[in-house]
């Protein structure tokens, strides 16, 4: 994968996002498609969650899976990746890398976090 980080930014990026994790915890949700019945498991914060929820109740049944995530090594990578892809989606770029670094990444979280990859 393209992300590299050193054991300092790991522990930086761990305590931010344990700070973060005080005002919306992190979650595994899944997003069940009302119309065609295929399912999106995805990590996120509880405060995205509760948008997402709300904004797109009419074509989704949302539920989350695990609830509290602990602040691990792949979570702060998924960060990393999540964040990195946001960057180029604003930038109006296409990044085959960010979005493959985002999917080997959120697969990691779900695994330790013993949610079945699909």
């Amino acid at each position: 994968m393209a992300i590299k980080l050193g054991a300092e930014q790991i522990q930086q990026l761990k305590d931010q996002l344990a700070e973060a994790n005080r005002n919306s915890h992190f979650v595994i949700i899944s997003a069940v498609s009302k119309q065609e019945q295929s399912r999106v498991n995805m990590v996120t914060d509880w405060n995205n969650f509760l948008n997402m929820k709300s904004t797109n109740a009419d074509n989704f049944d949302f539920h989350v899976i695990r609830d509290i995530l602990p602040i691990t090594t792949n979570l702060v990578y998924w960060a990393v990746a999540q964040q990195n892809l946001h960057t180029v989606t604003q930038q109006g770029d296409q990044d085959e890398q960010a979005v493959d670094d985002l999917e080997f990444y959120t697969n990691k979280v779900m695994e330790e976090n013993k949610v079945r990859v699909e």
